[in-house]
């Protein structure tokens, strides 16, 4: 189902909650529905896809999400997707149920799993609405969110090699990018493996995740700048790789420098439903979907990709981790 689909189902750990302006839920009240949605837009994406799930209570709730009857609408949804743009809709996009077929184990039933799929390029200049209605019940569910602008990396330059020399660090800056508040940055080493005995070529990668960084102002002012230490770096392929059982040989690729970015209502939904390090464990409820729960937000993501100095290359075939020369780096 691509890795835009499997991004957004990270965020599928469920917390059956009213909103903030409810009281708390009674498990034995009558009997009342509520639709759970979890969605993030991106422009860069044709095809969009959304969770949409019905809550349930009383039983054993994990044993229940493995049941589809027991979570989901069956086509009984209308689920549409609009760009609005100066108070005026402009775009219309309807959104269709669709079988994701490789689902892993977990919590919710697989390896098949309903989604909500509907095609059509988004404009970042307007205000997406959501609108679901059941058209059995007559229940009808919204939420808002507006698009992540193009932003961009300014160190490292594009360009050139990256020489991460022992004992220095280096620097990784960007522009701040409209409607977008949270960033994670992270760095993805690529690599080859050839087997013994083999001549086939598999291309892997590892992602160090650097920090989250928030920013102060959703308008697109200002820019990051962080650091990281090269002998890290070095530290983070040793640690991960030496881990792995492998018998042949590896050559080094290239580095991307990659920046995912997400909206407000993303980054308030990662904050308090985060690990609390407070002794104080009764924190603030969140939901952006009205008449429901979940969430529904925008992400956006850049890269700068950068070849190996040779240097580079040598420190990580000292590691002794069965890399050799890529001469083709």
């Amino acid at each position: 189902m691509t890795k835009n689909f499997t991004f957004f189902l990270l965020l599928l750990t469920l917390i059956f909650v009213l909103p903030s302006c409810e009281t708390d839920v009674e498990l034995d009240a009558e009997w009342k529905e509520i639709t759970v949605v979890y969605g993030l837009l991106n422009q860069l994406d044709s095809t969009h896809y959304l969770r949409i799930n019905k809550a349930f209570l009383g039983g054993d709730a994990l044993q229940m999400a493995k049941i589809p009857d027991s979570s989901g609408y069956r086509n009984n949804l209308e689920v549409t997707l609009e760009g609005w743009d100066s108070g005026e809709k402009v775009q219309t996009i309807t959104l269709d149920t669709t079988t994701v077929d490789n689902k892993d184990s977990g919590m919710w039933y697989n390896p098949y799993m309903v989604a909500y799929k509907g095609a059509g390029v988004l404009d970042p200049g307007f205000q997406y609405r959501l609108k679901i209605k059941n058209v059995l019940s007559g229940h009808e569910v919204s939420s808002v969110t507006n698009l992540i602008h193009d932003f961009f990396i300014k160190k490292p330059v594009a360009g050139g090699r990256l020489t991460l020399f022992r004992g220095f660090n280096t620097a990784f800056s960007w522009s701040n990018g409209k409607n977008a508040r949270r960033y994670e940055p992270l760095l993805r080493f690529y690599y080859y493996e050839i087997p013994s005995g083999s001549t086939d070529t598999t291309l892997k990668h590892i992602d160090w995740y650097l920090s989250t960084i928030t920013s102060n102002n959703l308008q697109g002012e200002g820019e990051v700048e962080i650091s990281f230490g090269n002998d890290g770096f070095y530290d983070f392929v040793k640690n991960v790789l030496e881990k792995e059982s492998f018998e042949g040989k590896r050559l080094c690729g290239t580095v991307d420098f990659i920046i995912s970015a997400g909206g407000d209502e993303y980054d308030t939904y990662m904050r308090v439903n985060g690990p609390s390090y407070s002794l104080v464990q009764d924190r603030p409820e969140y939901t952006n979907i009205q008449n429901g729960l979940g969430l529904f937000s925008s992400r956006y993501s850049i890269f700068r990709n950068k070849r190996l100095d040779p240097r580079a290359e040598d420190e990580i075939i000292a590691l002794d981790l069965k890399f050799v020369k890529n001469v083709n780096l």
